[in-house]
């Protein structure tokens, strides 16, 4: 039998999983009276699936996004036009099945989400990473990439 795993003696100083963030930034007090307030507004609605708001999401959220979307990107929609995703993954799929294909080649970042990549893979899709520097996308590598992928005529 392998030997058993080392126990568990917490997280080291640096720890760098998604998901580990710096507990002495968080607003506990703020995020206490948020709770408080959603629940004294929402309380009721949390024995329904989305707070009894639909599929798309909170309907005043929803307006929100909307509202912001028309003052500051002069998009003219409505809160009926917005759909309010249960996390960047669920966002992520959307697009995916809406775009993507087997077989199709998908550049990302040299450092990337593993569950956005692990969801690509699944679709069959390949991934190709561009490398970063402290403004983003490499410029050059990413014309060198293209470039390499360019098929031959």
């Amino acid at each position: 039998m392998p030997a058993p795993a080392p126990r568990f003696t917490g997280f080291p100083k640096y720890n760098f999983v998604g998901g580990h963030n710096d507990p002495a930034q968080v607003p506990v007090a703020a995020l206490a009276e948020a709770a408080a307030t959603a629940l004294r507004c929402e309380g009721a609605g949390l024995a329904l699936y989305n707070l009894g708001h639909g599929p798309l999401g909170h309907k005043g959220l929803r307006n929100l996004v909307a509202g912001k979307l028309k003052r500051h990107r002069v998009v003219a929609c409505t809160g009926d036009d917005v759909l309010i995703t249960s996390g960047s993954l669920q966002g992520l799929d959307l697009v995916n099945d809406l775009l993507l294909e087997p077989g199709d080649t998908v550049l990302v970042e040299e450092l990337r989400s593993q569950g956005a990549v692990s969801r690509l893979r699944k679709r069959g899709v390949t991934t190709v990473p561009v490398p970063l520097d402290n403004e983003g996308l490499r410029m050059d590598a990413l014309s060198d990439t293209l470039d390499r992928l360019r098929p031959v005529a």
